[in-house]
């Protein structure tokens, strides 16, 4: 009678147990980082030795637990770090090259546009140049594409710098998620593998390497009781509970760098940083053409300048000033009456014709469209890597998830199931009950 309401109390609590841990997935379903747990059941053995003379006799007795298993696949959990790594750098890069994009055609007042008019208003002038309005404007559109020059290269050094405040965020939040993780490995070791408490860990210990391979890429290898160690080219991040932190450091004139123990990083490739690193190298790029570009336009405004007369008769001083940066680039201020508009000795309008001359392949016109190109494949190319990542990532995610996420319908199946169970070992309990009474009521 007593095996019988241990079986019908063994059962009772497991049963109670397992509705427990349906009742926490139902829970967390919307928790993007619980996994669904599963309670072990198994039966309980029974030895007895109920005579010394002869061999122990062995029988099945009611059901225990063997602890709380999550429902996680470590290789699906690898590949979805991977995937969300190589998502998330290609989404951040086509985030910031947009905003290159944007500095370059500086709200479609785009340099471009102005050389082309300023090269219609040369045209004009070149048959009336005489005319002080036209005189006027095209000093004008000079110092239009000054502005331009200026302007976009501002806009440029700006993106460049906000990019830089972009990775000292992510670094900062990678630094939070490295100490967690040591945290969190110094209650693992301890915990004991099957308890509610060690799961919870897990998930959280999964929850932060997410974190930190978004940012950063790193390696990670696991010891004993689940802890994660955490490194990067042989440079320990987190080695048990010691956290090492990583230091942004901006680049004078070049992309940003990382720093482990004072030691530079070689440049991220992946996550977060990887792609606020790639972007920025691009759009320095950019820049650093932009300056190349201002240098030649100022060179060949000068040249073509000194190569005629005023109408004084005198060879014409420089228009355009520069420090050899578009940031730099201005006007000397110098007024329409000292246009060298006349070639040397010959037609009023010589020299202001020979300007179309400047419009060749390797015109300042020319090379900011090719420029401009470039900046635009870069941004189609930044595109079609964040969408065939993003794909892949999705397709790797749902694998996990039909593993390790909550699906209602099945709990509620198992709610069902295990509410059969309870009301089953509660009648055992029943009826031991009513048969000790049977059985004390004979007496």
């Amino acid at each position: 009678m007593s095996d019988l309401l241990s079986i019908g109390r063994s059962a009772l609590l497991t049963s109670a147990y397992a509705l427990d841990v349906v009742g926490s997935n139902v829970a967390n379903a919307d928790n993007p980082d619980y996994v669904r747990r599963v309670l072990n059941l198994a039966d309980t053995t029974i030895h007895a030795g109920t005579n010394p003379i002869y061999n122990s006799s062995r029988g099945t007795g009611s059901v225990t637990s063997n602890g709380i298993t999550r429902s996680s696949d470590q290789f699906l959990e690898a590949a979805t770090r991977q995937t969300g790594a190589n998502r998330v750098s290609a989404e951040v890069l086509v985030q910031w090259l947009n905003q290159g994009e944007i500095a370059l055609t500086n709200n479609d007042a785009d340099l471009g546009a102005q050389l082309t008019k300023l090269f219609g208003t040369a045209e004009e002038l070149s048959a009336v140049p005489f005319e002080p309005a036209l005189r006027n404007q095209f000093v004008g559109d000079i110092e239009a594409t000054v502005d331009r020059f200026n302007q976009t290269a501002l806009n440029l050094s700006s993106t460049v710098s906000l990019i830089n405040g972009a990775a000292s965020q992510e670094t900062a939040e990678l630094n939070t998620a490295l100490n967690e993780l040591a945290q969190i490995n110094q209650k693992l070791l301890p915990a004991q593998i099957g308890s509610p408490q060690y799961a919870v860990l897990l998930d959280q210990r999964d929850a932060a390497l997410t974190v930190i391979t978004e940012k950063l890429d790193a390696q990670i290898s696991f010891g004993t009781n689940g802890i994660a160690d955490v490194s990067r080219n042989g440079t320990n991040l987190v080695a048990y509970n010691v956290a090492s932190p990583v230091t942004f450091v901006a680049g004078a004139g070049a992309s940003f760098d990382i720093e482990i123990g004072a030691v530079v990083q070689a440049a991220p490739s992946n996550g977060t940083l990887g792609g606020l690193q790639r972007a920025q190298s691009s759009l320095i790029s950019l820049n650093n053409d932009l300056d190349t570009l201002a240098v030649q336009f100022a060179t060949e405004i000068n040249g073509w300048q000194a190569n005629g007369w005023t109408d004084a008769g005198v060879a014409g001083a420089a228009i355009i000033s520069h420090a050899g940066t578009a940031a730099s680039l201005s006007t000397t201020g110098l007024s329409a009456d000292s246009l060298a508009l006349a070639a040397p000795a010959g037609a009023a309008n010589g020299n202001i014709l020979a300007f179309v001359n400047l419009r060749t392949a390797t015109g300042t016109e020319q090379v900011y469209e090719t420029i401009a190109l470039g900046q635009a494949q870069n941004l189609l190319a930044a595109r079609s890597e964040s969408a065939a990542s993003t794909a892949f990532d999705q397709a790797t995610r749902q694998a996990r998830d039909n593993v390790a996420t909550v699906d209602l319908d099945r709990e509620a199946a198992d709610l069902i199931r295990l509410q059969q169970s309870y009301e089953a070992a509660a009648r055992i309990v029943q009826v031991a009950k009513e048969t000790m009474q049977t059985i004390l009521g004979i007496f």
